[in-house]
Order: structure tokens, then C-alpha cells, then sequence
């Protein structure tokens, strides 16, 4: 397996991703907001094998102690990936070395998946690190919508005139189209001029719980741009779309990392490892149409008064770490999804179906409010998975002497 995996080209898994999402437009029925497919990009590091390959293919970071990449103990690549946020599907994925930039990673996203695009109302939500004029420019130019939330010091005397809800108007000159990178969006910005963007101010209040002294409230301010009419969606919707449907992003990388154990490699090897991520990647999007099935099953039996369904505390959705585990231990759904599985006419359909009663009766509870405590977190052991500790890519741990055990301390 692994001579013939080395063998394989990591490039073909991206024509696979995408290939996938094409199926899955064509022959789905797919859940959109009021008709728009809610895109979402994010960026983060996976470490990968400490191999003299992986290092010299992908890099590190350098800092104090290490001022050179030779002495590199720590090789990380960079995964990007354009999720459908609704349907849980990955339409492009891309994993480059260390150091590069995520905005480039998005618009080859977006240039990949322009076919595939073509024709529909696609909505784009990104964090703070994206925002940019040049990005709406692109956006307006394929005729998308965006809604990115702004960094504190973008077009901040504009910013400042707005109270709640209102638009700001940017001036093209020549020392700004000299800073545009791309081609095509420069032509656009000289044809266009000015640029209208929405802003959208929100103010929230919180307070830390589970602590023995009376915190304060902690209150944040955040902007966030757009080019979605106020008609269409209001200043409450916005925030919404933000806080809640691109978290969804965050919530697939979770997925990959932890439950599909992305950065748990079986070679050092370039071509092993790439391979092993794409293909995660990928397992995610078939993962991801069994969660939209599972879902779909749950909420008919809740219509249908199911005894003992509807009469819950809280709402539920389904767990996405059991559908996970089923996909990669069920060995009729390997067989079937690698076109091998041969039994009766009808079984593979009836085994599906059964597959997806299985995951709607497999949930968990959205408790409204929960907070898990991240710092002073005592534990009796140090963890080998370190992203079971308390939702935190790894934390400092310190011994406890007294106690016997060791405990989560912040940076």
C-alpha cells in the first residue's frame, strides 16, 4: 500500500475534491440561505513529520533557537479549503508550504471552483486576515457577495462616520491601483473608480463564569463589511452570518484534525503525506453528506411527533465523530464507495439507508451558554491527543507538586 501510495500524484486529489462537489450540486438537493451557497475559507497549520523531506519540502517557523531552517525540528504546511458551510462539503483544498499567504490560497480557491460556480448565488464569508478592497473588487467581478469582518485600522476615518448600519465609499487614486496585485481587479478598480462597501457595527458583552473572584464583563467592539443589501439581510443577520455559519469552518477543521486525525501520518515521505491529508480532506465531504442526511432524518421524526424526540431539553444535532468513525470502519461503505462491493441488487441501497437511521439516532445536545473551562485546568496525566485538551491547539502544561497531577496554564 504504501509503495503504490508513493507512487501516486497528491495533485490528482484536488480534481477529486472538486469533481466530488460537482456531483454533489448536480445530483443533491442542497440547503442555501434564501437561495445563496454560503462559502466559507480558512487557513491553518498542520505539523507534519519531523523528515529531512517534509522539512526541506514545507519549512518551519524560525525564532530565538532556531535562526536557521536546517535546524528546523518541526515541519508545517499550510491547508486551505473552500467549505460549503450549510451542506458540510469541501469544494477546493489546497496544501502549501509553511510560510504562504492565505489570501493567494483563496483566490486560487476561487479560480478553481469558477466552473463550478457559474450560475449560482454564492456568498463568501471570511475572518478579519481577508479583508481587503482588492478582495471585493474580485468578488464583485464574479458577481459574489462578501462579508469579511475588518481590522481595526481599515478605512478607519470612514469607518468612524458610520453609527450602526451604513455605507462608506472608497476612492480609487493611482498610488492605490498601483498597490493591486492582480490584473484583472486593477482594470475593474480603473473602470469603477470607487468601490461601496456596507459597514456594519455590533457591540456584546460578556462575562467569564466558573471562577471564584466576580470577574468583569469583557465588551467587543467588531466591524464587519459587506456588499449584501440591507434588504436582504439586516445588521443582526450579519452578525449572524459571521458568528455562526463561518464558525462552521473552524468546526471542519476541528473535524479533520480530531476526528479524521489529520496530522496522524503512517511515512515521512512527501507523497505519503500529502497524499493522507487530501484524502481526510476528502473522507470530510463524504462525512459531511451523511451529517446532511442524519439531519434531515432527525428533524422528520421530530415533525412527526416522535415519542420521546420532541419533548427534549435541548436541541440536538448529529455527532459527527461517530459518523466519522462509521465511514472509516465500515468496510462494505469502503468497498462500496471503491466500486468492488458486488452483492444482490438493492443491498448497498438498503445498507445506506440503514447506515443513515444509525447516525440520526447517534446525537448530541447543543447546550446554549456552555463554557468549558481553558486555563488552571487540572488533569492527572498529560494527554497524548493535544487537541482533547479543552479545545486548545497545545497548551502549556505545568507539573503540580502538591496535587500529583499537572495543569493547563495560559501563554
Amino acid at each position: 500500500m504504501f509503495k503504490a501510495l508513493n507512487k501516486t500524484n497528491p495533485d490528482v486529489f484536488p480534481l477529486i475534491i472538486r469533481k466530488f462537489a460537482q456531483h454533489f450540486y448536480e445530483h443533491q438537493d442542497y440547503q442555501t440561505i434564501d437561495g445563496w451557497i454560503v462559502l466559507a475559507c480558512d487557513g491553518t497549520k498542520m505539523d507534519l513529520p519531523p523528515s529531512e523531506e517534509m522539512k526541506n519540502k514545507f519549512g518551519g517557523y524560525l525564532n530565538k533557537t532556531i535562526t536557521d531552517e536546517s535546524k528546523v525540528k518541526k515541519p508545517q504546511a499550510n491547508c486551505s479549503v473552500l467549505v460549503d458551510v450549510l451542506n458540510h462539503v469541501i469544494l477546493d483544498a489546497l496544501v502549501k508550504p509553511c510560510k504562504t499567504s492565505e489570501l493567494p490560497m483563496l483566490y486560487e480557491h476561487l479560480e478553481n471552483c469558477r466552473d463550478l460556480l457559474t450560475g449560482k448565488k454564492v456568498m463568501l464569508l471570511c475572518d478579519r486576515y481577508y479583508g481587503s478592497a482588492e478582495l471585493f473588487l474580485y468578488c464583485r467581478l464574479h458577481k459574489y457577495k462578501l462579508l469579511v469582518r475588518a481590522k481595526t485600522y481599515m478605512y478607519k476615518e470612514q469607518v468612524a462616520e458610520i453609527e450602526k448600519d451604513g455605507r462608506i465609499r472608497l476612492e480609487f487614486n493611482k498610488a492605490w491601483l498601483r498597490r493591486l496585485k492582480r490584473e484583472d481587479c486593477r482594470a475593474y478598480a480603473q473602470e469603477c473608480l470607487q468601490l461601496d462597501v456596507r459597514v456594519v457595527k455590533n457591540h456584546f458583552e460578556y462575562t467569564l463564569n466558573g471562577y471564584k473572584r466576580k470577574r468583569e464583563k469583557i465588551c467587543v467592539d467588531s466591524v464587519y463589511m459587506t456588499d449584501l443589501e440591507q434588504t436582504e439581510f439586516s445588521a443582526s443577520d450579519i452578525v449572524e452570518l459571521y458568528h455562526v455559519r463561518r464558525w462552521d469552518s473552524e468546526t471542519a477543521y476541528f473535524d479533520i484534525k480530531n476526528h479524521l486525525e489529520a496530522e496522524r501520518f503512517n511515512s515521512g515521505k512527501y507523497n505519503i503525506v500529502v497524499c493522507e491529508l487530501y484524502g481526510k480532506i476528502l473522507c470530510y465531504s463524504v462525512c459531511g453528506i451523511l451529517y446532511g442526511r442524519s439531519e434531515e432524518l432527525f428533524l422528520k421524526r421530530v415533525a412527526d411527533s416522535e415519542p420521546g424526540v420532541s419533548c427534549t431539553m435541548y436541541y440536538y444535532i448529529p455527532n459527527m465523530k461517530y459518523i466519522c468513525d462509521a465511514v472509516r470502519m465500515e468496510h462494505l461503505f469502503l468497498k462500496f464507495l471503491a466500486g468492488v462491493y458486488v452483492q444482490k441488487p438493492g443491498t448497498i441501497s438498503q445498507y445506506l439507508s440503514q447506515l443513515e437511521d444509525d447516525c440520526s439516532r447517534n446525537l448530541v445536545p447543543v447546550r446554549p451558554g456552555r463554557h468549558y473551562k481553558r486555563w488552571g485546568r487540572w488533569m492527572s496525566s498529560i494527554p497524548t491527543t493535544k487537541f482533547r485538551v479543552d479545545g486548545r491547539r497545545d497548551p502549556p502544561i505545568k507539573k503540580c507538586f502538591k496535587t500529583n497531577g499537572y495543569m493547563t496554564a495560559s501563554r
